[in-house]
């Protein structure tokens, strides 16, 4: 009975000791805040102090004073996709493995995407499905005809009949089969390696919700979460965003229908103000043929009531009439591949005139409604954002600063475009903060990295590009996209409890952009590379490189030393790494490292006497845990005013080595040295931060939420000042 007595008593204790800690978690899971954090890419720290102390940004001036505010250290090279995959993992490039937007092919030396890989599996039987559709209508020929035969008591009558019929039909399928069933399906993985703090949130319990962070696509499923993929999201071609120009003037004759950075130019003829064209659709990668899908569009030039100038657009069964500096709704754009397959997308379309006929036509996005690639976990989630905020953008890129700097749309034009689409996930950002449902709230906006690129000429008025007639109407470009900034900061600190944490926070800076930088002419002049024949190549485009084109056709790998590809990287053409490499691992290559350092850094502008290079990094220097065959060896950054150049970025060799930068696109931050460009920090916590960086957020942002840090981190989370 004693023995009972205490059994009785040791269980009570158990159940009160359970009990306690069970009170303990509930209380520290409802002391746990509630965490926003809010991304501008290219929020520049320089500009942002400016534009406070003018009192523009009262919420981030209202943040700083109640909390901290700091310049966020960013990674090396401070590019989008780089420094925000260390963002969400905690880790440097070389360990996550995004350390640029191209890596490229050890055995072709063919460019590539960084962020993800393309690949695809075969479909059923591949190019052979159309035996598996003749096989399938012959059985089940054979098999009615048994039935039938069955049913009437002649079953060998039966079987005959359906056995004739079934070659009959099985001819046919096997003739006419062939494009109906797809023999491959493309695959897309993405490669940034390590786990983000959100998904280890949601492995802990906590609901998490991400919204267009860079890096993010495909989306990885993730336990009590959901994620709408940003920044490398294709477009219905795979590309960043290519847009469409159809105009009846005639194309110069140094300009072909691909522009460097991926519009294409379609010429059209009009005949009594009236001409069929065709819409840019994806590229084949499921049948052997057609190799582009261009369904049908109508275009018809007309005059409204009031006698203005318009054009009627007929595409995928929809008609809209635009006048002449007006935008369309969204067409939901249907793109046949064959009678069973089809691909849809959604874009819009603006009229820049009418006579000469000019039509730009946005990049086809992903329909949300119905993606072809996935863009969301889960699945559904992209529709039903849809369903509740209407259509928006799913394009990674999602703003055409490659339209405004081909000379194909105008700045009031982009800018209006700029606005509809941040205003549109602004929507959708009060829409998912006001339902409270979530432990941890992740957005980036664009804006105010892509307002800069193309806008920075109006802030530097030694820029080459610099137009005093164009910088009284847009010299507020960049300041009113901060301005906007401040406004989302606003409405997040408007919904929020007393005890949540908000950090906004930033991937880089920005600086000016006066000349281009290229680095492959650069090697080739200096013995570091040889060409066959010794001429250089031709100009690169991006077509070259979404169209999987010829890559350094002119490149004599046996006598060349090293290459330049990215933004910013030097390869060694190491022997034994590279397919074609002549470099000995070892003493040779520390020798030509050190000499390209040496090289580099003494380059001197001869027309103004400066440096284009600030520094120039060995990879170990700025990188540990890294895969010696995919990292760059050599790491080149520059100084304010110069950028490598796009040709450069995509193998090109052009005639001399630097040329000035007098495009819309003016500034930038991809290959500038990181210690001058630094991005922003505001939380509404006292945190002991005098020098935060980009990789610091990963274990603060788990600190708040209480989840446990993983040891493998390269950053630290941010002390409160108590």
């Amino acid at each position: 009975m004693a023995r009972r007595a205490r059994g009785f008593r040791l269980l009570c204790l158990l159940l009160a000791l359970f009990s306690s800690l069970a009170s303990a978690a509930s209380a520290r899971a409802q002391n746990r805040p509630r965490v926003i954090v809010l991304g501008f890419d290219g929020a520049d720290a320089h500009l942002t102090e400016q534009y406070m102390q003018e009192g523009a940004l009262p919420h981030l001036a209202k943040l700083r004073d109640m909390g901290t505010y700091a310049p966020l250290g960013t990674t090396t090279p401070p590019q989008t996709p780089v420094s925000w995959s260390s963002f969400a993992t905690g880790k440097n490039p070389g360990k996550n493995g995004v350390f640029d937007f191209l890596r490229r092919d050890l055995r072709t030396y063919q460019p590539d995407f960084a962020m993800y890989e393309i690949g695809s599996h075969q479909v059923l039987l591949g190019r052979r499905n159309n035996i598996l559709i003749a096989g399938g209508l012959f059985v089940v020929a054979v098999l009615l005809g048994c039935l039938v035969g069955a049913l009437s008591r002649r079953l060998g009558t039966g079987l005959i009949a359906g056995a004739v019929a079934g070659v009959i039909l099985g001819g046919c399928g096997f003739f006419l089969g062939k494009g109906l069933i797809p023999y491959q399906k493309p695959t897309v993985e993405n490669t940034r390696q390590g786990d983000t703090f959100w998904e280890l949130a949601g492995r802990h319990g906590l609901s998490a919700t991400v919204v267009r962070v860079p890096a993010t696509f495909p989306p990885r499923a993730f336990p009590h979460g959901e994620i709408l993929a940003g920044l490398g999201v294709p477009d219905l071609r795979g590309t960043f965003g290519t847009f469409s120009f159809y105009t009846n003037e005639s194309i110069p004759q140094n300009m072909d229908e691909n522009t460097e950075m991926g519009g294409k130019i379609i010429p059209v003829q009009l005949i009594n103000g009236e001409c069929d064209s065709y819409l840019f659709g994806p590229r084949n990668r499921l049948f052997d043929s057609p190799p582009e899908i261009l369904p049908p569009v109508h275009f018809r030039v007309t005059h409204t009531d009031s006698g203005a100038q318009a054009v009627t657009i007929e595409a995928c069964g929809q008609t809209q009439t635009l006048t002449v500096g007006s935008w369309s709704n969204w067409f939901t754009l249907v793109f046949p591949f064959n009678a069973l397959v089809k691909a849809y997308g959604i874009a819009r379309f603006y009229l820049v005139s009418a006579e000469p006929f000019g039509l730009y036509m946005s990049a086809a996005n992903l329909d949300p409604h119905r993606p072809v690639l996935p863009i969301s976990e889960p699945p559904p989630l992209s529709d039903r954002l849809a369903d509740r905020f209407g259509l928006y953008k799913t394009l990674g890129w999602s703003m055409d600063t490659w339209a405004l700097n081909e000379l194909r749309i105008d700045e009031k034009t982009f800018l209006d475009d700029v606005y509809f689409t941040e205003g549109k996930y602004e929507e959708i950002m009060r829409g998912l903060l006001d339902q409270k449902n979530y432990d941890l709230y992740v957005h980036v906006f664009e804006l105010t990295d892509r307002v800069s690129h193309v806008f920075w000429r109006f802030q530097d008025p030694t820029h080459p590009a610099y137009d005093s007639t164009l910088a009284v109407k847009y010299g507020s470009a960049i300041k009113d996209a901060y301005g906007f900034m401040d406004r989302i900061v606003g409405e997040a600190m408007d919904r929020m409890d007393p005890e949540d944490v908000l950090i906004v926070c930033s991937d880089h800076g920005f600086h000016t952009w006066h000349k281009m930088a290229n680095y492959n002419t650069w090697l080739v002049h200096h013995g570091y590379m040889t060409l066959k024949g010794g001429t250089e190549e031709s100009a690169r485009k991006l077509e070259d490189l979404f169209g999987q084109g010829q890559f350094w056709p002119n490149v004599d790998w046996r006598r060349t030393k090293a290459y330049a590809m990215g933004l910013g990287d030097i390869y060694i053409n190491v022997k034994g790494r590279e397919s074609q490499g002549i470099v000995e691992p070892g003493e040779e290559y520390e020798r030509i490292r050190t000499q390209l350092i040496g090289d580099l850094t003494s380059w001197i502008d001869p027309q103004n006497g400066e440096h284009p290079v600030r520094r120039v990094l060995r990879r170990e220097e700025v990188y540990r845990g890294f895969d010696p065959n995919v990292i760059p060896d050599l790491l080149v950054t520059n100084n304010p005013g110069y950028r490598v150049s796009w040709q450069t970025s995509l193998g090109g060799i052009p005639k001399n080595e630097l040329e000035v930068n007098a495009r819309k696109w003016s500034g930038d931050h991809c290959s500038l040295d990181a210690d001058i460009t630094q991005g922003i920090l505001f939380v509404n916590r006292k945190l002991d931060a005098p020098h935060p960086t980009i990789l610091d957020l990963f274990p603060t942002i788990l600190g708040y939420l209480h989840v446990p840090v993983p040891g493998d981190l390269d950053g630290h989370a941010l002390p409160e000042v108590r």
